[in-house]
């Protein structure tokens, strides 16, 4: 090849390179460019808010957002509302679910327009596609009813379905699967004693529809038989209740239960305070009157009268220390406090000079204290100690007992 032939081809391939790279050079540029534009538009605001029946046994609420770009978010129970920064479109699409009793229960859609830098405030309306019973029947922890087992029977004109009764520590739970909506029940729920006798019987109707998907019937005693009565919630939810008179007397053992202490709070955190949860396992309401609660600080145990008079049976009392701005005044409960030992201490709760129930918590056992509820060590704070209460009978028990974020008023 020539020298000169040489020189140009030489100059063509430089000028190919450079070509190439001022190329991918604006390329480069041009993307970044793109990407800078992309995050510098100015979004949308959205709350967007599920307005739905409220139905026991809520398992998750789920929305997908599609648009520009796609989202799907879970939000636990009790939590309806969503809070988004959404690019703007003319075409956004948000479709709601509501999962209940392990399925699908309701849904809704809706579609939107977003604009740039706006607050837009959106409610989807839920419908319900299928229904289902879920019946709580109250026994109290020592099941002075007797009941044993119970059986409930669902009928319509084309289905039938038997369900039997499972039992927690406090009541037996009749609850179906999922059922058509549209459609008249006939219910019969039957409880069983030890011998195998009825011992209560109950029929009744009702309709399951969109605006009332899952009739919620709570026997609130068993003292007597009653007819069950139809009531409609505000929100078009039907209810089935027996508001039936429970008795009104003072405690006795095994019926007052310490179910959650909180002895050490973390001191950043404006939510926590010191407190003793306590729970009414009974059927009746129990009389507070002369009860007290002792509390341990070093090593003195001050016991301090309770002010509130009373507590509804399966209800929760929060007794919260009044020394701390932190306590809401619904939990102020007592005639002052006695600061808590946060790593060890006791609380017994005393009625008529009594003791029903007490407990030592510790974040160790020692030689005294083989066996301890579990309690946070030196300077780790804010957690509680809980009481499962499916092991109420074993609460003396270290396992019976966890530590967690506290939870005042919820077991």
């Amino acid at each position: 090849m020539s020298p000169i032939l040489n020189r140009i081809s030489t100059k063509c391939f430089l000028a190919a390179i450079l070509f190439c790279a001022a190329f991918f050079w604006n390329c480069g540029t041009d993307s970044t460019n793109n990407q800078l534009s992309s995050v510098d538009v100015e979004k949308t605001s959205v709350s967007l808010r599920f307005s739905y029946t409220e139905t026991p046994l809520v398992d998750s609420l789920v929305l997908d957002c599609l648009g520009p770009d796609t989202l799907h978010l879970i939000h636990a129970p009790g939590n309806p509302d969503f809070s988004l920064d959404l690019f703007p479109s003319d075409h956004w699409s948000f479709k709601a679910k509501i999962y209940a009793n392990g399925d699908l229960q309701q849904m809704g859609e809706l579609e939107a327009k977003l604009s740039a830098g706006a607050a837009v405030n959106l409610s989807i309306q839920m419908h319900a596609i299928v229904g289902f019973v879920y019946i709580e029947v109250p026994l109290g922890l020592n099941n002075s009813a007797g009941v044993t087992r119970g059986t409930m029977t669902l009928t319509s004109d084309k289905d039938s379905y038997t369900i039997p009764m499972t039992q927690t520590a406090t009541a037996g739970i009749f609850k179906s699967g999922m059922l058509k909506l549209g459609a008249n029940y006939d219910v019969e729920i039957t409880l069983f004693g030890e011998d195998g006798k009825g011992i209560y019987k109950l029929k009744d109707k009702f309709l399951l529809t969109e605006d009332s998907p899952v009739p919620n019937l709570t026997l609130n005693s068993l003292r007597s038989q009653v007819s069950l009565m139809v009531n409609f919630a505000p929100e078009k939810n039907v209810e089935l209740t027996l508001p039936l008179p429970a008795g009104y007397r003072k405690p006795r053992a095994n019926e007052l239960l310490i179910t959650e202490v909180m002895a050490a709070p973390d001191n950043k955190d404006t939510t926590q305070y010191e407190f003793v949860e306590i729970y009414n396992g009974s059927l009746d309401t129990l009389i507070l009157d002369d009860c007290a609660i002792g509390l341990t600080s070093s090593s003195s145990t001050k016991f301090i009268p309770l002010t509130v008079s009373e507590i509804p049976p399966n209800e929760i009392l929060v007794l919260g220390t009044p020394n701390s701005q932190n306590t809401p005044a619904l939990h102020i409960g007592t005639d002052g406090w006695n600061d808590m030992g946060n790593s060890k201490g006791f609380v017994i709760l005393k009625c008529d000079d009594i003791t029903l129930d007490s407990l030592y918590y510790a974040s160790e056992p020692d030689s005294l204290h083989p066996n301890v509820v579990p309690a946070v060590p030196s300077g780790k704070n804010g957690a509680s100690s809980q009481l499962n209460l499916e092991q109420w009978k074993n609460r003396q028990d270290s396992t019976a007992w966890k530590l967690a974020t506290p939870t005042p008023g919820i077991l």
